[in-house]
């Protein structure tokens, strides 16, 4: 009965581990998202991009 205990034990410590480190990864990426859409903008705004590539939408829908 230990052995089953210890084993449970040893996977539940393995998906918080992971569960924790994804939840780090996904708030870091989408961070980082936000920070190149919004100089993206910034960089259509002050017609820093070609005239062609400024009339895009790179907006993204979550």
């Amino acid at each position: 009965m230990g052995e089953i205990k210890g084993q449970l034990l040893g996977i539940l410590l393995v998906i918080a581990v992971f569960g924790a480190v994804a939840g780090i990864l996904i708030s870091t990426f989408k961070g980082s998202a936000e920070t190149v859409q919004e100089q993206m903008e910034n960089a259509i705004a002050t017609n820093y991009m070609p005239s062609g590539l400024a009339n895009q939408d790179i907006s993204y829908h979550y």
